[in-house]
């Protein structure tokens, strides 16, 4: 792997970590808590410059792999006034989730660049199943961008909106067609049998002949004869058979192609029987302009936090497999490998790590901040806090924990899965 994309991938972690730490820094200024130090990195000082006025240390260190706001008295009862312990329960409180916040407030703006540079993908019909109703209604190369007045967006795909609707039920599409908007009524789910469909039409022009290799076959003749073949179920091996052509398709120099050549040339592919809107399509790009972004940046970052939820929630209920997970040289490596995949990926990756980041600082873990949420929570609602020594020793415990589990699953990550 490139060491570029290596360096890259330390250098989104040490920001987003520098903003998560940054937000802990700026409600605890605007606060009145008293600093000592807001350090990026870890490990030996490389740099430190003191603030003359507040006594305040702002340093980098050796070891890019994290970053601190180092609070007076916050692990430790101190008679300083300003301390983190002397402050009102409600005022730990902010500073506590400011840190979840600031990576919020970054994942939104990074998945507004996402948006803006990337757009989004809108479904065109190409093609129909046999015998369905909807050819007639709905046209080739139309482009879907509303399901029953419901936005096809990035979080939001036809197949999303239309998984609620039932078979039988009259859909209207808002369609795209020939550069002019309209609405087409009466669109209803189907049962479609299985056929046989081209998934990759860019290489069938001038490529396919009839008996001799003479004439050329047109791309939409060839598509509806592969429409027409039919997909015969086998019920003793529980599958379809494999697409045949009897000898119908010639090359140029006349010799016959074989059903796996031109499989492979017109990417064939089989579609399974399901209740769908009975369309083959592919995608056109769509485009956010600047506002626009900024305000679809906050559904689809929703929906981010729905996947991690989703992801997070899966390691409890055995659907996250252990594989899948990984400790921070494990994300390092996957950071640099889906960089090289080019601007798009990189992008999308800092919305994802940004909420990620928050939502794993907020959960009530010993060691993050959502722990030390509950035990502020806790001394609130009771007037009085958990002995000092007490939960110093369950954040110490959690901390060591947390370090275990990185390292095992790195380890399991790179030699073991």
């Amino acid at each position: 792997m490139d060491f570029l994309y290596i360096l890259l991938a330390l250098v989104v972690l040490l920001v987003l970590i520098t903003v998560h730490e940054f937000g802990h820094y700026v409600a605890g200024k605007i606060l009145g808590f008293k600093i000592n130090e807001f350090a990026i990195g870890f490990g030996p000082k490389l740099f430190k410059k003191v603030n003359k006025k507040t006594g305040e240390v702002f340093s980098v260190r050796l070891l890019p792999l994290g970053g601190f706001c180092a609070f007076e008295g916050e692990d430790e009862d101190n008679p300083d006034k300003d301390a983190f312990n002397n402050k009102p329960a409600w005022k730990r409180l902010i500073v506590l989730v400011s840190g979840v916040l600031f990576n919020f407030i970054f994942g939104i703006i990074t998945a507004a660049i996402f948006l803006m540079v990337n757009g989004y993908a809108l479904p065109c019909i190409e093609n129909f199943s046999p015998n369905n109703p909807n050819d007639g209604i709905l046209q080739r190369g139309d482009i879907v961008r509303e399901v029953n007045g419901e936005s096809i967006e990035i979080y939001r795909s036809m197949s999303d909106i239309t998984s609620k609707i039932e078979k039988g039920e009259n859909i209207t599409l808002t369609v795209e067609r020939d550069g002019k908007i309209i609405k087409v009524k009466n669109v209803q789910k189907v049962l479609t049998e299985a056929f046989f469909f081209v998934a990759d039409s860019s290489k069938l022009e001038n490529a396919v002949y009839d008996k001799g290799g003479v004439n050329p076959w047109s791309i939409e003749d060839f598509k509806a004869y592969i429409r027409s073949v039919e997909a015969n179920y086998d019920e003793e091996t529980e599958s379809y058979d494999k697409f045949t052509h009897n000898g119908v398709f010639y090359k140029a120099d006349g010799s016959v192609y074989t059903d796996e050549e031109l499989v492979k040339l017109a990417g064939i592919t089989l579609s399974t029987p399901t209740e769908s809107m009975g369309f083959i399509y592919y995608s056109v790009q769509g485009e956010y302009g600047f506002w626009e972004s900024l305000g679809k940046a906050w559904p689809f970052s929703f929906y981010i936090c729905k996947l991690i939820l989703g992801a997070l929630g899966g390691i409890f209920t055995g659907s996250t497999a252990i594989n899948e997970l990984g400790g921070t040289v494990t994300a390092i490596s996957q950071i640099a490998e889906i960089s090289q995949l080019g601007l798009s990926s990189f992008l999308l990756l800092l919305p994802m790590l940004s909420m990620n980041l928050a939502l794993f600082n907020i959960l009530p873990i010993p060691a993050l901040d959502g722990a030390r949420c509950v035990f502020v929570a806790i001394e609130g609602i009771f007037r009085k806090p958990v002995p000092r020594k007490i939960e110093n020793i369950i954040h110490t415990v959690g901390l060591f924990v947390l370090l275990g589990l990185v390292i095992f699953l790195d380890v399991y990550h790179f030699f073991i899965a």
